[in-house]
């Protein structure tokens, strides 16, 4: 009896009654995100399961409109790297790579490819917050300009409050990051549509 006294004593919580369960790890809720021409969804799991890299020289920054506009009417959003990304060709960048390896053609089984080709270049998760909600309206893109259907500019108009537009760039090269890819998160931009 003592002895399974003795081992039973290891798997006794110490935690007391109002300590909280840990929190459930799983994949980030992806629900309502817009996806447009190039973005995937596997892309937007990699960027999200990526470590932010903090780099003044990367980020991106929103050109239009203006920092603290008041928008009366449907906008188109401009974003772009800080100049010293804008180089055409950065060290570390591998060139692309092709389609198809060699080896492919002598194995029996090949390699499979979900969702259709797998994400290259440059892409932007947008992410429109307010007071209350922190993903109010996500928007995953490859273009460097956002400019919002009547249901997106709908719903934020529907916020009924200031709201704040985080950006966050990342490169990739066959459904990965690249080595100096980030992910690179923006300075939030705050903006109010007028009511």
């Amino acid at each position: 009896m003592l002895l399974l006294a003795v081992l039973a004593a290891p798997a006794c919580s110490s935690a007391g009654a109002g300590d909280a369960p840990p929190a459930p790890s799983g994949p980030p809720d992806l629900r309502g995100v817009s996806y447009w021409p190039g973005a995937t969804d596997e892309g937007l799991l990699t960027l999200l399961d990526a470590q932010p890299v903090d780099s003044a020289l990367d980020v991106p920054i929103v050109t239009t409109p203006a920092e603290r506009s008041t928008l009366s009417a449907p906008t188109t959003f401009a974003f772009q790297p800080t100049a010293a990304a804008m180089r055409t060709r950065r060290p570390g960048v591998a060139a692309r790579r092709p389609s198809f390896d060699l080896s492919d053609l002598f194995t029996l089984e090949r390699t499979a490819h979900a969702h259709g080709a797998p994400m290259n270049g440059e892409a932007f998760l947008l992410v429109f917050s307010t007071s209350r909600e922190p993903h109010w309206l996500r928007v995953f893109l490859q273009g460097r300009t956002f400019a919002p259907s009547s249901a997106e500019w709908g719903r934020l108009a529907g916020a009924h409050e200031s709201l704040s537009l985080t950006v966050t760039r990342a490169v990739f090269e066959e459904g990965r990051l690249t080595t100096d890819g980030g992910p690179f998160v923006g300075a939030p931009f705050h903006f109010t549509i007028a009511q």
